[in-house]
C-alpha cells in the first residue's frame, strides 16, 4: 500500500512540474507597445523628395542657396540653418504659374520665417510670414529668402521643413 501511495504522489508530482513551463509561458511579459506621436502633416503628404527638385547648393558667406526645380512643383524640402545669422535663398528656376504658396514648418519653437521674395526683374517684396501666398505676374527664375525676424525674439537654429507649392 505504501508503494502505491508513493507510487502515487511520485506521479502527482511530475504532473505538477509538467505544468512548470505551462506557467511560465503563460506568465510571460509581452513588451510595452509605446504610444508614438505622429505628424499629421508628414503622414498626409507625400514623401519628402528632395533629390529630385534641388538642381544644386552652394554657400556664401552666411547665405545657404538650395537652387530647385520648380517645375517639378510642389516642392518638399527639409532644412537646417545652424548659424544665427545664416538666411536660407531657395531659388526656383523655371517657375511657370500664377502663384508661389510656401509652408514653413519648425520641428521646435524658431525665429524663422520668409523675410523676402525677389522676382526675376530683381525687384523685392517682403517681409511675410512662415507662410507665403504671392501672385507671380512675371516668368522666370524667384528667390524665397527665409531668415529670422529682427522684430521678434528666439533663435533661427534648427531643422525645419518647407512646402512651396
Amino acid at each position: 500500500m505504501k508503494q502505491l501511495i508513493s507510487k502515487n504522489q511520485k506521479v502527482n508530482s511530475l504532473k505538477y512540474l509538467a505544468l512548470i513551463p505551462l506557467f511560465l509561458v503563460a506568465c510571460k511579459k509581452e513588451p510595452e507597445i509605446k504610444e508614438q506621436k505622429v505628424d499629421t502633416i508628414t503622414t498626409i503628404e507625400k514623401p519628402v523628395d528632395s533629390l529630385s527638385t534641388i538642381l544644386k547648393t552652394e554657400k556664401e558667406s552666411n547665405q545657404n542657396i538650395v537652387t530647385v526645380d520648380a517645375s517639378k512643383m510642389p516642392i518638399r524640402l527639409n532644412l537646417q540653418i545652424k548659424n544665427p545669422d545664416d538666411q536660407l535663398i531657395l531659388k526656383l528656376e523655371n517657375l511657370n504659374q500664377a502663384k508661389i504658396n510656401g509652408y514653413i514648418k519648425t520641428e521646435k519653437l524658431m525665429n524663422l520665417r520668409f523675410n523676402q521674395i525677389r522676382m526675376p526683374d530683381n525687384t523685392f517684396d517682403g517681409p511675410f510670414g512662415q507662410t507665403i501666398e504671392y501672385e507671380t505676374k512675371q516668368k522666370g527664375e524667384y528667390w524665397l529668402i527665409l531668415a529670422k525676424s529682427n522684430m521678434a525674439e528666439g533663435t533661427p537654429v534648427g531643422k525645419f521643413f518647407v512646402k512651396i507649392e
